[in-house]
Formats: structure tokens, C-alpha cells, sequence
């Protein structure tokens, strides 16, 4: 069902009559609205950029550690190199969150979905044949319940990676390959 749709489903199924577990049906409409919020703004964002941009960080590292192959630098130094390394991290599983949190949404909302058709129909064994009575309403409503709140963070942080790991990325490489080639161009002292 879309967004739009469940408003009026709510409305029809409170015109019905109560039914058993309908006092759940608020909290599970504002829990699906926040998943499709959530959804909203996961699909908004370019996730397209995260692999593309994964690729020129694993591939400038690996000419930075090639080029410094050797080199002993100090934290000051080495500052411009862990900002890269830490983008390559954020980029590095961006593509499996995708499909993983694509997938939790879908599962999320279809979970929903078939409790609040549970309650509004009044059904009295699930799918499996296990009754429905208020306690199994209850561990259910609780458990899809915190299932959308954790999705909704998860999809906090994937946001957040995939924001900060594409943030001045141009700017990130060129400061870690111009210190590279400042350092690897300094002049080693002779051994005694």
C-alpha cells in the first residue's frame, strides 16, 4: 500500500468497529510513515556516486603507498592520508547497505502491512497457524516496532556515510597525494 493509501484505510478500518489489537494501529501507521519517510529520503540520495568515487580512493591510496613505500611520517603528516582512508571505509560497503537496507524496507512495510490486515480483519491464526490472540499481538506489534526503529536509524547512518564519504572527496585527494609527493620528495640524509 502507499502512503497515501493507508490514511484512508485507517479512517475505513476505524469506521468498522473496534477489533482486537486495533489499539496498536496508530502506533504501527506512525511507524510506517516513519519508514517511508526514512525510504523518501534513502532513495533521494546518490548512491550511485559511492562506488565510482570508492574506486579513485582505493586507487589513489594505493599510488600514495607506492609512492611512500618506506616512509616513516608523524601524525601531523600522516593527517591527509587517514581523512583518505577514512573516506575509503565509509565508500568501501556503501553499495552492499544499499541492497540491504532496499531489501529491510521492503520487508518492513510488507511486515506492517500484514499485522495492521491481521487486526483489521480480525484474523485468528497467523500464516503458520500459531493463534492470534491479544499477547501475540502485542510481541508482535513490539517486535515490527522496534524493527522499523532500527531500520530508520540504519538508514541514518548509511546517509551519513555516504554523505561524509563523498564531502570535498576531489579536495580529500588532491591534500593527501600533494603531501605524498611533498614528502617523497624530501631529501634523505646520507648514513653515517
Amino acid at each position: 500500500m502507499t502512503l497515501r493509501c493507508w490514511p484512508l484505510f485507517f479512517l475505513l478500518l476505524a469506521a468498522c468497529g473496534p477489533q482486537p489489537g486495533a489499539e496498536h494501529l496508530p502506533k504501527l501507521k506512525a511507524a510506517l510513515m516513519a519508514v517511508d519517510s526514512a525510504a523518501l529520503r534513502f532513495d533521494a540520495a546518490d548512491h550511485s556516486a559511492a562506488v565510482p568515487a570508492h574506486a579513485r580512493v582505493d586507487s589513489t591510496l594505493a599510488i600514495i603507498e607506492a609512492r611512500m613505500h618506506g616512509w616513516v611520517v608523524n601524525l601531523e603528516q600522516g593527517k591527509p592520508f587517514s581523512l583518505l582512508d577514512e573516506r575509503r571505509r565509509m565508500l568501501k560497503r556503501q553499495p552492499g547497505r544499499e541492497r540491504r537496507i532496499q531489501q529491510e524496507i521492503d520487508r518492513t512495510r510488507r511486515q506492517i502491512g500484514h499485522l495492521v490486515d491481521a487486526i483489521a480483519d480480525g484474523a485468528k491464526v497467523d500464516a503458520e497457524g500459531t493463534p492470534i490472540d491479544p499477547a501475540y499481538l502485542d510481541r508482535a506489534v513490539e517486535d515490527e516496532l522496534r524493527i522499523a526503529g532500527h531500520l530508520v536509524e540504519e538508514v541514518d547512518i548509511a546517509l551519513n556515510f555516504l554523505e561524509r564519504g563523498l564531502r570535498d572527496l576531489d579536495g580529500v585527494i588532491r591534500r593527501a597525494d600533494s603531501a605524498s609527493i611533498a614528502l617523497s620528495s624530501i631529501p634523505t640524509s646520507p648514513a653515517p
